[in-house]
């Protein structure tokens, strides 16, 4: 027995993209240059990959301690890994981790945990 159709995956899934749409916001993707060969590091050089939606939120101060910024739900398709960067605003985040949200059976959306990067 399946508790939504497929006509109702499909409608949440729209729901939810409309609502990352709805935000307005958008970021910079940027991506380490395949040459480089510094792993995580900082320092690296990144390229802007392009321009998308999101929908930011910084972390309350009473969640520092796990050690994340701020979080970002996108939208499914985006191919987005950890150790990219983010530039929101001026600021430059580490995508820490990427995990894909699931509604009964459908991917709704992309969570992002952030981590800002200091002095660059």
């Amino acid at each position: 027995m399946t508790l939504l159709s497929s006509a109702e995956k499909k409608e949440a899934a729209w729901e939810v993209r409309r609502l990352i749409l709805a935000s307005g916001q958008e970021a910079m993707l940027l991506r380490k240059l395949t040459h480089e060969d510094l792993y995580g590091s900082d320092d690296a050089t990144y390229e802007e990959v392009g321009a998308f939606p999101f929908e930011f939120v910084k972390t309350p101060p009473e969640e520092l301690s796990q050690n994340i910024d701020a979080t970002a739900c996108v939208l499914p398709e985006l191919q987005i890994g950890a150790e990219d960067r983010l530039r929101i605003n001026g600021e430059k985040y580490r995508v820490q981790t990427v995990e894909e949200q699931r509604l009964f059976g459908v991917t709704t959306h992309k969570d992002l945990k952030l981590v800002r990067i200091h002095g660059s």
